[in-house]
């Protein structure tokens, strides 16, 4: 398993460094600059020039990437240039409470839509298999700001049970913090339980059509054991690679979410640092959101062997 890791690790590094020239070219090519941002509309030429050579972007591009990539083998991510944070402890500090929502989301939605799926296929073009698949389409065709506001319009404003606005860190108070946490979870859980509940049953249907299937109903067994022992071992390795991607999905696209909800994570502070044009801080964002996927896929790879005896990590 180790030689596996390190294969996979050193794979993963070209992979990193086009994400990394990527990331920043691409903020670079934002229109504005940092300089303008901090002096406002009405700054002269000049203040503009001291801003820039103070903060090292007025040097050629190649020398920026090359002083940025010297520093990332350091473990600097920089300094914000708006808040003068590190940019490594305050990226990490919001991917704490993004991967915790996305980690709680997708939990809870392959908990609600493996056995959803299951049993959708073992009822196959029955009543049951197309309640099933209708809600599951219903459910991911729904924009999530969508439904996370009318979460909010029911359960935070009409009937008072949640928090609309803030956040309390989990240090603070463990169970006002969940309760804050509660409609962003369920909002993507909703949707999330759409698009597994989908894949579960698809690959379900295909176990049941096997013959060890079959052979294994002659024996006597009974249907819960079918399932459990047979069915559902065979049938989760689709789901989760895709459990896998939809995290790495959410990780990118979580900035909805947390605008909705006010949620100070990794998706909104990206977002308001393009708006800054600080540069520092939107790399750290991009990059920390690359190592996420590239950990997350190597999560599912090390995890297939437990649900799958035919893979091996050789």
């Amino acid at each position: 398993m180790l030689n596996f890791i390190l294969k996979r690790s050193l794979l993963a590094l070209p992979t990193l460094f086009l994400v990394s020239l990527m990331v920043f070219l691409l903020v670079r090519m934002i229109p504005g600059d940092p300089a303008s941002v901090l002096l406002g509309e009405g700054a002269d030429a000049a203040s503009i020039a001291a801003i820039n050579a103070r903060l090292g972007l007025d040097q050629p591009l190649p020398v920026q990437f090359l002083i940025w990539v010297q520093n990332l083998f350091r473990g600097d991510l920089g300094t914000s240039i708006i808040t003068r944070e590190p940019v490594l402890a305050l990226v990490f500090e919001r991917f704490r409470l993004s991967a915790t929502i996305i980690l709680l989301s997708v939990g809870v939605a392959a908990l609600i839509a493996v056995p959803l799926g299951i049993l959708a296929a073992w009822k196959q073009d029955k009543g049951v298999d197309l309640l099933i698949v209708g809600l599951a389409t219903l459910a991911l065709s729904i924009p999530s700001f969508w439904l996370g506001l009318m979460f909010l319009m029911y359960f935070g404003i009409d009937l008072g049970w949640a928090p609309v606005v803030g956040f309390v860190p989990f240090a603070e108070d463990p169970l006002k913090s969940l309760s804050y946490l509660a409609l962003p979870v369920l909002t993507l859980g909703v949707i999330e339980v759409g698009v597994l509940t989908r894949m579960a049953r698809s690959s379900a249907i295909e176990v049941l059509r096997l013959e060890y299937i079959s052979h294994a109903k002659a024996k006597g067994l009974s249907n819960r054991a079918v399932l459990l022992r047979h069915v559902l071992p065979n049938a989760f390795g689709p789901t989760l690679t895709l459990i896998g991607i939809v995290m790495g999905t959410l990780l990118g696209g979580i900035a909805v979410i947390e605008t909705v909800f006010t949620l100070p994570g990794l998706g909104r502070l990206l977002v308001e640092s393009i708006y800054q044009r600080d540069y520092p801080v939107v790399q750290g964002c991009l990059l920390m959101i690359a190592v996420g996927y590239v950990v997350l896929n190597l999560i599912v790879d090390l995890l297939y062997p437990i649900f799958d005896p035919r893979v091996t990590l050789d």
